[in-house]
C-alpha cells in the first residue's frame, strides 16, 4: 500500500486506537512485574525442609499477629502445607479461610482472587476428578494471563503437571514439565524447580527420546545443593525408587525408598513414611513376598488413614488382596469388602481399574469365578473411561493454548498499531518506519500462528492411546508392535509399498541363562534390544515378541534387503558389550523373514511365515537368516544385497 494511504488513515487511527488501548493498560495492569508475596515466602521455603515445622508460622498465634492482606497469603500457605502431607480436609478449611479473609482486605484485586483459585485446585487434588480441576485450572491460566503474575503462572503450571501425571497424559505432562522447571529456575523458586525435575524423572522412563530417569534426579539433588530440604530429598528418593522398579532394577528401588523412609523419620513426617512403605510392599510384592507385603501395607495404613487420599488407601487395599490371594486365604473376601467402599469413592479411572483387577484376582483365588468374571469386565470399563480420559485432556489443553496464543496476538498486534500511531504523530521519517515494522511484526504472528495451529493438528493426530512396552527392554511389547505391523499391513497393501516382517532369536539363550542367572539373561537382552534398535532405520519398528524372540516390522524394505539387515544386526550385537560376558561374547542370531505378497491375506499369517523361516533357521544351524515371499506374477527372484557374504546371500531368500 503506498505511503500516502498509510498517512491518510493516521487521524482515524489516533482518534479512535490509541484511546482505547490506553484505556486498556490503564485498567489492567498487563505489564506489571508482581513479586512473590513476601509473607508466602518463608512458609515455601520452610516446606523443602520440615512442613510440619513450618506450620509454626501459620498456627493461630502467628496469624493474629498479621494484618488482613498478610493473613491471607499465611493462610494460602498453610493450605499449601496440607496439601503436600495429603490432608486435604485441612487444606480446604484452610482456602476457605483465606476466602474469609480476602473479604476483609480494602485494596483486594484481581490477583489475590486469582491465586486463591490456585490453591484452591491443588487443596481438591486426589480429592475430586482430576479432568474437572483441568478445566478449572484452564480457565484460571486463561485469567491470570493479562495479569502478568510470572510467581502465579508458574504456580499454575505446577498444578497442571501434577493433574496432567495423575490423568496419565504423559506427552502434555512432559511439555508442561520443562516449562515448570524453566520458570521455577527464572524465578529462583527451588521447590518448583525441583518439583518439575522430579516428575520429569519419574515420567522419563515411559516417553521415548528422554535422557535416562536418574540423570533428572540428580539435577534436581544439584539444584537442592547445600540447602536443608529433607523433605525434598525424601520426595526425590521415593520417585526415583519407584522408577527404578518400574526399570527392573529392585535392589536399587529398595535402597532409595530407605533413604526416603530414613528422612522421612528424621523430621518425624509420618505421611511421608506411609506412602514410601507403601511403595516398597508393592516392591516385595513384584519379588513375590506376601506375607511381608501383608505386615508393611498393615503398619503403614494408621496414618494413610488420617490423610484425605483415595487412592493411596485404594492402593493400600489393593496390595493386601493381591498378597492374600497369592497366599490363598479366606479373609481376602473381608478386605475386597473394605476395598469396594473405597471403589465408590472418587478415583481416577486406571487406579480404579487396578484396584478391580486386583479384587477379581482375590475372588478367583477362593474359587468365585463369576464374582472374579464381574470385577474384571468392570476393570475393562474404567480403563476405557481411564484411555478417553487422556485423549479428552489433551484436546483441552490444545485448544486452551490455541486460545491464548490467539489472545496473545491479538493483544500484540494492538500494542504494535499503538506504538505505530504514536510515532507517525511525532514525525513522517518515523511514521512510515514505524508501520512498516508493524505490518512486518503482524506478518511474524500470522506465521507463528499457523505453525502454532499445525502443531496443534499434529498432536491432535498423535493423541492415540499411548504405545505399550515392555517393562524389560522398554520396546513395544507384543500387542503394540503386533498393532504396528497391523497398520502398516494395510497401508502396504493399499499403496502397493514393499513390507517385510523379520522374528529374531538369540541362539542357546537358555545356556546363557544357566550360566548368568536369571537377572544376568535380563540384562543380555536388554543389551541385544538397544543394539537391535540402533539398526533400524527411522519408519521400522521393533517390539519385544516374547522371551528372547523379537518381531522387526519394516515398510519399505524388500525381502531382498533382509540380508543386508542381518548382518547389520549381527555386526551390531557382536560389538555390543553383553554384561557378564566375555568380549568376544559369541552370542549369535537367528532370524526368519517373510514380505507382504498375495498369499498372505492378514499380518498374522505373514508373521506365522516369518516364524517358520525361524523355525528352518534353527534348524539348519542356527547363526543364520531364512526368508520367503509369495512373488507376484512377473516379479523377478530377490537379489543378495551388495556387498554381503557370499554363502549367507545364497541361502537367505527361498521363494
Amino acid at each position: 500500500m503506498p505511503a500516502r494511504a498509510f498517512r491518510s488513515l493516521l487521524p482515524l487511527l489516533s482518534r479512535r486506537l490509541v484511546p482505547a488501548l490506553a484505556g486498556l493498560l490503564a485498567s489492567a495492569s498487563i505489564w506489571a512485574a508482581p513479586a512473590l508475596p513476601e509473607p508466602l515466602r518463608p512458609v515455601l521455603e520452610r516446606s523443602l525442609d520440615d512442613p510440619r515445622a513450618a506450620f509454626a508460622l501459620v498456627d493461630d498465634a502467628a496469624l493474629d499477629a498479621l494484618d488482613s492482606e498478610a493473613r491471607f497469603w499465611r493462610l494460602l500457605g498453610k493450605a499449601a502445607l496440607y496439601t503436600l502431607l495429603d490432608r486435604t480436609s485441612e487444606a480446604q478449611r484452610s482456602v476457605d479461610e483465606a476466602r474469609a479473609r480476602l473479604g476483609r482486605i480494602p485494596t483486594a484485586t484481581p490477583r489475590h482472587h486469582l491465586w486463591l483459585e490456585a490453591y484452591a485446585i491443588g487443596a481438591l487434588f486426589r480429592r475430586e476428578d482430576s479432568a474437572k480441576l483441568i478445566e478449572r485450572s484452564v480457565e484460571l491460566r486463561r485469567a491470570a494471563l493479562p495479569i502478568g503474575d510470572e510467581y502465579l503462572l508458574c504456580e499454575i503450571s505446577v498444578g497442571d503437571l501434577f493433574l496432567l501425571r495423575e490423568t496419565y497424559a504423559l506427552d502434555e505432562a512432559w511439555r508442561v514439565a520443562e516449562e515448570t522447571e524453566r520458570c521455577g529456575r527464572k524465578l529462583g523458586q527451588l521447590h518448583i524447580e525441583t518439583s518439575a525435575l522430579i516428575a520429569m524423572g519419574s515420567m522419563a522412563s515411559s516417553l521415548s527420546g528422554k535422557a535416562p530417569a536418574e540423570r533428572y534426579f540428580e539435577r534436581a539433588l544439584e539444584v537442592l545443593g547445600g540447602q536443608p530440604a529433607r523433605f525434598q530429598r525424601g520426595w526425590i528418593e521415593w520417585e526415583m525408587g519407584n522408577t527404578l522398579a518400574r526399570l527392573g532394577q529392585p535392589e536399587r528401588a529398595a535402597r532409595a525408598f530407605e533413604t526416603s523412609l530414613a528422612l522421612n523419620r528424621e523430621i518425624a513426617e509420618p505421611t511421608g513414611v506411609a506412602i514410601t512403605t507403601l511403595d516398597l510392599a508393592a516392591l516385595r510384592l513384584a519379588q513375590n513376598e506376601p506375607q511381608r507385603v501383608i505386615e508393611l501395607v498393615r503398619g503403614a495404613l494408621p496414618a494413610l488413614q488420617e490423610g484425605d487420599a483415595p487412592v493411596r488407601l485404594a492402593t493400600a487395599h489393593g496390595l493386601v488382596i493381591e498378597a492374600l490371594a497369592r497366599l490363598k486365604k479366606a479373609e481376602v473376601l473381608q478386605e475386597i469388602e473394605k476395598a469396594r467402599l473405597l471403589e465408590r469413592a472418587v478415583l481416577p479411572a486406571p487406579d480404579r481399574a487396578r484396584l478391580l483387577q486386583r479384587m477379581a484376582e482375590g475372588y478367583a483365588s477362593q474359587g468365585m469365578h463369576a464374582q472374579a468374571y464381574a470385577e474384571l469386565r468392570r476393570a475393562n470399563e474404567a480403563a476405557q473411561q481411564g484411555q478417553q480420559s487422556v485423549r479428552d485432556t489433551q484436546l483441552l489443553r490444545l485448544q486452551a493454548r490455541y486460545e491464548i496464543a490467539r489472545r496473545e496476538a491479538e493483544l500484540a498486534d494492538l500494542r504494535h498499531r499503538a506504538e505505530a500511531d504514536r510515532l507517525a504523530l511525532q514525525a513522517r521519517e518515523a511514521q512510515q518506519r514505524a508501520l512498516w515494522a508493524a505490518l512486518i511484526a503482524l506478518a511474524g504472528l500470522l506465521a507463528a500462528l499457523a505453525w502454532f495451529a499445525a502443531r496443534g493438528l499434529r498432536r491432535r493426530r498423535q493423541r492415540a492411546d499411548l504405545v505399550q512396552r515392555d517393562a524389560l527392554t522398554g520396546l513395544p511389547d507384543r500387542r503394540a508392535v503386533l498393532a504396528f505391523a497391523q497398520q502398516q499391513f494395510a497401508l502396504c497393501r493399499r499403496l502397493d509399498i514393499e513390507l517385510s516382517v523379520a522374528l529374531l532369536d538369540l541362539d542357546h539363550f537358555n545356556q546363557i541363562n544357566e550360566r548368568l542367572g536369571q537377572g544376568g539373561g535380563d540384562r543380555v537382552l536388554r543389551a541385544v534390544a538397544q543394539a537391535a534398535g540402533e539398526v533400524l532405520r527411522g519408519q521400522e519398528r521393533i517390539g519385544r515378541w516374547g522371551g528372547d524372540e523379537w518381531l522387526l516390522v519394516m515398510p519399505g524394505t524388500a525381502i531382498d534387503e533382509m540380508p543386508e539387515v542381518f548382518e547389520r544386526l549381527r555386526a551390531k550385537v557382536a560389538a555390543q558389550h553383553l554384561p557378564g560376558l566375555p568380549a568376544p561374547h559369541g552370542v549369535t542370531l537367528s532370524m526368519g523373514a517373510a514380505a507382504l505378497g498375495e498369499a498372505f491375506e492378514s499380518v498374522e499369517a505373514l508373521v506365522e511365515e516369518a516364524e517358520r523361516q525361524l523355525l528352518r533357521a534353527k534348524a539348519e544351524g542356527r547363526d543364520r537368516l531364512r526368508c520367503a515371499r509369495s512373488r507376484r506374477a512377473g516379479d523377478a527372484a530377490p537379489r543378495p544385497a551388495p556387498g554381503a557374504d557370499a554363502e549367507p546371500a545364497r541361502q537367505a531368500v527361498s521363494a
